[in-house]
């Protein structure tokens, strides 16, 4: 592997020039930080990445700073690797395009201590309609983030399915609800006029009862870099199951 790009902030870090994230030319991009960073970069740019982990849980990144980083490198040089592809969400608010969620997209109040009504539909049909704290739409990707620590079931990271999470709902009926992944969502918020809208965990847009909130299947799954095909493994490592 002779010719690389640095993306800009890491290239300052090192005195060198780089580029924008969104810019990145080559085959395979390599991600030195936690899950947030591989979340940062494919929100700017899809290509297949191989995570090295120096953040927290990092349970999306096949590596840890211990492991034989240059022979995987090398792999990858050699092709000696495959492609662990996930299913993405496209969210849409008011038919505009807003964001591409690998792990989850949340529905919340906007006011502390305060719950917020929800309704949510699939194809037309009405799914559940529940006050509570919020509402989350997580792949397959995303079971094992937020939807697992309010008790929704993980789910195989390559199934093609979503799973809808009420939060802390006031209703006893109100229970995790994994569906197709070609089957569309649709939000409403039947409460208060203002909720906040949040994917993958960056910046709240802020929606209202007016609006118009989708959530279909994207057509361009993330992929991630794997040489060990043993979800479980990481699964007990990761999550210390």
């Amino acid at each position: 592997m002779d010719d690389f790009e640095l993306d800009v902030a890491s290239a300052k870090f090192l005195g060198l020039r780089g580029v924008e994230i969104k810019d990145l030319t080559g085959d395979v991009i390599i991600s030195l930080g936690g899950d947030g960073t591989i979340l940062h970069i494919l929100s700017q740019i899809n290509k297949p990445i191989l995570g090295i982990n120096f953040g927290g849980v990092g349970f999306l990144n096949e590596l840890e700073p211990d492991d034989d980083i240059l022979t995987a490198i090398d792999n990858i040089s050699s092709l000696r690797y495959f492609e662990e592809k996930l299913h993405r969400i496209d969210t849409y608010l008011n038919d505009l395009n807003v964001g591409t969620a690998v792990n989850e997209i949340v529905l919340h109040t906007s006011r502390v201590a305060k719950i917020q009504g929800f309704e949510i539909s699939t194809n037309g049909k009405l799914i559940d309609s529940f006050r509570g704290d919020g509402v989350i739409i997580a792949t397959p990707t995303g079971s094992t983030s937020y939807s697992m620590s309010v008790g929704a079931p993980i789910i195989y990271p390559t199934m093609k399915s979503n799973i809808i999470v009420p939060i802390a709902a006031y209703k006893l009926g109100s229970r995790p609800l994994i569906l197709p992944a070609n089957y569309d969502i649709t939000a409403k918020i039947t409460g208060h006029p203002e909720a906040v809208m949040v994917i993958d965990g960056k910046e709240e847009i802020i929606i209202n009862g007016k609006d118009k909130i989708e959530f279909k299947a994207s057509k361009s799954p993330a992929s991630l870099i794997r040489f060990n095909k043993n979800f479980f493994d990481r699964l007990r490592n990761k999550l210390r199951l």
